[in-house]
């Protein structure tokens, strides 16, 4: 069933500025509750970045899209578009900026709002490219942007990836930034006239050490301080690998270093930490959709010290749907919640390049693996594409859709079982699944379009859901 309710009408008060809403009760002066409850009205929100919409007639200037939410989960209705010529945005859309490649949500000033961090791997500044933009939550929805470049004249493109912590353990928010070379670690406070705490450069060998590719926070040892892993290419021994920084008071040390198994390549891969055991111990699972035939996910159980030896994930993996094959791209990205309100955190795998039946390519597929007593496991797995009930689309027409581009578990309505979220970038596509006791369901989910959402008509997009 498509949700379209006052699509047109809300559709007439969206423009490429910050659209007011509702004020909803004010927040109180602790973090916020969600990290995507943006307006404080207790209720999780839908942040999509999209890094190939036109923004003031430039061509891949980005822009993110807020779908607020209700009581009920996400209101399509109720929709902000924020780009870099919005009002209080600092910068401006240009070509090629693509703001919004990467998003994560965090409360960056602890004021109750949380707040968008948006990559823009494309924004031109001096010799180098890249930036990251907090945009600062409010009452009444977003109250403009600070946009963060990187620390040093190091020709390179800075931010193609950030996490956030207080890794320092501080009490103030803190960024995890990485390139093709460095490892930077930002400082709090961040604050809205634009100033940070001090920058330091976590590669010892100043770039020559770690080639990183992305980073991802999350609580890994019990001693409740935010952790992060980078993952990357180890110049010395050649090979690709997990780089475990344990955080605590002062700057956060490179405690452990874990291989990953043989792959090819791993540009592309995406990561969650999540205690899939409920052992204390958050896990490491990082996609890796070049990995061997068909993709791959692998699982680094955590420890004290950091992550163990990786156990590998496929759709040859018993109990998983599917048959694995070449250029699947299972694992192009994942995220982990409860679906199904058993207390242990499930893992949704994006798998935009399956072949459904005999001859839908690249029609695309989410699965979603249990968490349980003994971690992540292939029993129990479910597969949700063109041809599940519920799911609008169809399942005989749906060549090159790539469903599973992007997807996000989050429990927006408040009943403990989380909902999917999942684009499907080829064909211009975002759908969002009810949970259910038995996990998420095509019966009554949502499918929106770029239009629908106030991007501008177009049959596909960049479509990156927060995580």
């Amino acid at each position: 069933m498509r949700t379209r309710t006052s699509l047109l009408a809300a559709a007439t008060l969206l423009a490429s500025g910050l659209t007011p809403l509702a004020l909803a009760a004010p927040a109180g002066a602790a973090t916020a509750k969600y990290a995507e409850d943006f307006n404080g009205d207790g209720h999780r929100d839908l942040a999509l970045g999209d890094q190939l919409a036109t923004a003031g007639g430039k061509k891949q200037a980005g822009a993110i899209v807020v779908v607020w939410g209700t009581a009920k989960g996400p209101d399509p209705a109720k929709r902000t578009v924020i780009t870099q010529n919005s009002a209080g945005v600092e910068g401006a859309a240009e070509t090629g900026d693509r703001f919004g490649a990467k998003i994560t949500t965090a409360d960056m000033d602890k004021d109750g709002y949380a707040d968008i961090v948006a990559t823009s791997p494309g924004e031109a500044t001096g010799a180098n490219r890249g930036t990251f933009t907090v945009l600062w939550g409010s009452r009444s929805g977003f109250s403009g942007g600070s946009s963060y470049a990187a620390p040093a004249g190091k020709e390179v493109g800075f931010a193609l990836d950030v996490a956030v912590g207080d890794f320092n353990a501080d009490g103030r928010p803190d960024v995890t930034a990485v390139d093709d070379e460095y490892v930077w670690f930002l400082r709090g406070p961040f604050t809205k006239s634009g100033s940070r705490g001090k920058a330091t450069n976590l590669d010892p060998v100043d770039g020559e050490d770690i080639n990183p590719h992305l980073v991802v926070s999350g609580k890994v040892t019990k001693d409740g301080t935010a952790d992060f892993a980078v993952i990357g290419y180890d110049v010395d021994t050649r090979s690709h690998r997990v780089w475990f920084y344990k955080g605590g008071s002062g700057t956060p040390a490179r405690s452990k270093k874990t291989g990953l198994p043989a792959s090819s390549e791993i540009v592309g891969s995406t990561a969650v930490i999540a205690d899939f055991d409920k052992n204390g111990h958050g896990d490491l699972a990082v996609g890796v959709p070049r990995s061997g035939k068909g993709g791959a996910v692998h699982v680094l159980k955590g420890g004290s010290t950091g992550f163990g030896t990786a156990k590998s994930y496929s759709q040859n993996t018993s109990g998983v749907p599917g048959v694995r094959e070449s250029g699947d791209s299972f694992g192009h990205d994942v995220s982990a919640a409860d679906t199904n309100g058993d207390g242990y955190p499930d893992l949704a795998v994006g798998v935009p390049c399956e072949v459904i039946g005999s001859n839908l390519f690249r029609a695309g597929a989410l699965t979603v693996l249990r968490g349980g007593s003994g971690g992540i496991t292939g029993k129990g797995a479910r597969q949700y594409d063109y041809g599940t009930a519920g799911v609008e689309g169809d399942p005989a027409e749906e060549n090159d859709a790539w469903l599973g581009t992007s997807v996000l578990l989050r429990d927006f309505d408040h009943d403990g079982r989380a909902e999917l979220a999942a684009t499907a970038n080829e064909a211009g596509r975002l759908h969002l699944l009810p949970g259910t006791a038995s996990g998420p369901t095509g019966t009554g989910s949502v499918l929106l379009t770029p239009g629908e959402l106030g991007l501008g008509a177009r049959p596909f997009f960049g479509g990156a859901l927060a995580d």
